[in-house]
């Protein structure tokens, strides 16, 4: 008798794991969200993201992050809360671990040697001394073909209720994006496509 193999179905939006979150002890004074900017907030509202559509290589990341950070700005407008300032340090966090996704082939917040996003963020020196309060946020994704446009990986974490809470969490002030033009290799083998990491941030003393 001859076994017939199911095809997979097709995959129709980008691949997401839960979102993350971390909190450390902080006095309940520093947990108060900071003041929002209407002004800041006007000018995420009326922003134009351009190239959201933009497939991403490695001639155009500068641009596919600035693509995304106006998404996600821009969605944190429409409910009120102040854009996310880019941070070096975060973003290096975030790049890093993009990076190790591909060589390592895993898709995970932690690492398969138990690295955790606090572990990379604290690396970096975002987070100045064991005796300072942080909160801490990842946001990961991958797609392939056209479900690796910015949009389209933006638009699969708001439609995610962890992931759309990191976006919109009010506590945040600074954020850090990376991306690859590259998918670990057991999970779309030969296909081309991205992989995104968005840190979160916002350190209180």
């Amino acid at each position: 008798m001859r076994k017939q193999r199911t095809a997979p179905a097709p995959r129709t939006h980008p691949a997401i794991p839960p979102a993350i979150t971390v909190t450390s002890t902080t006095p309940p004074s520093a947990r108060e969200a900071p003041p929002q900017s209407a002004a800041a907030v006007a000018a995420a509202l009326t922003a134009p993201c351009a190239n959201t559509e933009l497939a991403p290589e490695a001639a155009n990341m500068a641009l596919i992050r600035a693509v995304v950070l106006c998404l996600i700005n821009r969605e944190r407008a429409q409910h009120g809360e102040s854009p996310l300032q880019l941070s070096s340090r975060l973003a290096e966090a975030a790049e890093g671990h993009c990076g190790e996704l591909i060589a390592e082939d895993y898709f995970a917040h932690v690492s398969p040697s138990g690295e955790t996003p606090v572990d990379r963020i604290r690396a970096t020196g975002y987070i100045p001394g064991p005796s300072v309060g942080y909160v801490i946020g990842e946001n990961l994704a991958w797609g392939t073909y056209g479900l690796a446009t910015p949009q389209a990986i933006v638009s699969a974490w708001l439609a995610s209720p962890g992931h759309l809470a990191n976006i919109l969490e009010a506590k945040y002030t600074e954020t850090g994006i990376g991306i690859e033009a590259a998918v670990p290799a057991s999970l779309a083998p030969g296909a081309p496509g991205a992989t995104y990491a968005q840190e979160f941030g916002v350190i209180v003393h």
